[in-house]
């Protein structure tokens, strides 16, 4: 579990010097203006910062959540692979997607990526499942279920990549410790 621990424990201390440093959050927020001007690392460190101690506190639950289920089934390390692909295709396409969009930060689009993607690479019954409650949710957020200051689209966004990067994991990750009888 230490490495599911020091995946929470990085993006930890990288939210909380962003709330707490200003200029941090001012340099690593993902900015439209700051990203056509060259600054392309905001593609991966937008996703790091958060709004305050309330975001950053249920992102880095689900964050912890499925960091121990990716390491229990061995799937830690090609997701944080996969997460160096994920995250700028989640900011272009919020920026693409959204031209009314300024900023974005935090980890929610992320982390349903990585929940689709770990459900799709794992597969089995009780992933069919879990898709099916992503899905209810998403649905659910679309009429109406969430907070104002929620980009709910990150989350369809994330969702979409993710399942779009977990089909060619499929095929490259050997299948040990996926699809066990337990995950049926």
């Amino acid at each position: 579990m230490a490495g599911a621990a020091a995946v929470v424990a990085i993006a930890a201390f990288a939210a909380l010097a962003g709330l707490y440093w200003p200029g941090l959050w001012n340099a690593c927020a993902l900015d439209r203006d700051a990203l056509l001007a060259g600054q392309v690392w905001r593609l991966w460190s937008g996703h790091l910062m958060h709004l305050d101690l309330r975001h950053a506190g249920m992102n880095l639950a689900a964050l912890a959540v499925l960091s121990v289920a990716a390491m229990r089934w061995r799937l830690l390390a090609p997701l944080l692979l996969t997460s160096s692909l994920l995250m700028p295709a989640l900011g272009l396409a919020l920026l693409t997607a959204l031209p009314g969009l300024h900023w974005y930060v935090g980890l929610s689009g992320l982390l349903h990526g990585w929940l689709v993607w770990l459900l799709l690479v794992r597969g089995g019954r009780l992933a069919w499942l879990g898709l099916v409650l992503v899905a209810a949710k998403l649905v659910w957020q679309g009429i109406g279920g969430v907070e104002a200051w929620v980009v709910q689209e990150s989350h369809w966004l994330g969702a979409l990549i993710g399942a779009a990067m977990a089909w060619p994991a499929r095929r490259l990750l050997p299948a040990k410790g996926r699809d066990t009888p337990a995950m049926r």
